[in-house]
């Protein structure tokens, strides 16, 4: 298991997507995560501080998670990755006793990013044609993937 953080979010200009890349501590795995607009908005309104009028869902969660005693977020995990989609889960200590719930990628981010906890993936979820292995891409190739990723032109937005 490996820990990331957030590179960007990228809208495709072809298709319209959002793409949230999450990238390896190491620097050497980026990992597409394909979200919705407004999960895009929400993560982008974590990172930048933007408080919405009313609660949020990421917000309401971390608020009944705060307000009950003995319940803490211990980390999200990107856990696995079934027809073409990633999956994720959150996991809860509850009085000392460790709980795995279920949730979309884009929704645990959220809470993490709220909640200010990490962000891992498991080692299977980085396989080729599933993640981008920097170390095994051309430098050419790798010169151009860094500079997309840092060309604030091509993103939503960028943390």
């Amino acid at each position: 298991m490996i820990e990331t953080s957030v590179k960007c979010v990228i809208k495709e200009p072809l298709s319209s997507r959002y793409v949230l890349v999450l990238e390896t501590l190491c620097g050497h795995y980026l990992i597409p995560v394909y979200i919705g607009e407004f999960e895009a908005e929400s993560i982008y309104c974590i990172l930048n501080k933007i408080k919405s009028p009313r609660p949020m869902t990421y917000d309401f969660i971390s608020g009944i998670i705060d307000f009950i005693d003995g319940v803490n977020l211990d980390r999200v995990v990107v856990d696995r990755y079934e027809e073409g989609i990633y999956k994720a889960s959150v996991y809860v200590n509850c009085n000392k006793e460790e709980k795995q719930i279920d949730c979309r990628p884009s929704d645990a981010i959220s809470i993490a990013l709220s909640m200010d906890i990490p962000v891992f993936v498991e080692d299977a979820v980085l396989e080729p044609g599933r993640c981008v292995n920097r170390n095994t891409i051309p430098d050419l190739d790798n010169a151009t993937l860094g500079t997309l990723l840092e060309d604030t032109t091509t993103h939503f937005w960028q943390p």
